[in-house]
């Protein structure tokens, strides 16, 4: 069977703090490295999704309610459930660009992450507001899939 944990595959969390919460698979290690024993990828997730808007509000609370809060997280890829879901290419680049910027080892302090993660969530808040209406058969509307808060 071929793989399908590939990059810029959307996952739902099923473990931990952020389960149930929707993350983008960056990078996939199926096999074992000297700091995790088990196979494990990169995600970044929305821990906070983008709330309803409607016509009647202004800009700056339409701003305000679409405003998200990302993490950053690597874990065993047991941990996570794939979807039929995929990231276009560019979008997955863009964030994938951002994190590289940020070396492996630098994950690790607190600074650089919360750098990162404000970065991350500009971005992909831009992203959500800049979504192309249509359903989700629209290859370019399937990213709003992330967009939604899982109702379960």
């Amino acid at each position: 069977m071929g793989k399908f944990l590939k990059p810029g595959r959307l996952v739902v969390m099923l473990a931990g703090r952020y389960a149930g919460k929707k993350a983008i698979l960056i990078k996939a290690n199926e096999e074992s490295t000297k700091d995790a024993k088990f196979p494990n990828g990169l995600v970044v997730g929305i821990q906070r999704y983008p709330r309803k808007v409607t016509k009647r509000m202004g800009l700056k609370q339409i701003r305000k309610r679409t405003t998200l809060k990302v993490f950053i997280k690597q874990l065993n890829l047991n941990h996570i459930m794939p979807t039929r879901y995929r990231l276009e290419e560019s979008t997955l680049k863009e964030v994938r660009d951002r994190i590289e910027r940020v070396k492996e080892a630098e994950l690790k302090n607190v600074e650089k992450r919360k750098d990162l993660r404000k970065n991350l969530r500009k971005y992909l808040a831009e992203k959500y507001r800049t979504l192309p209406a249509g359903s989700l058969a629209d290859k370019k509307a399937q990213s709003r899939f992330l967009f939604s808060k899982l109702r379960f």
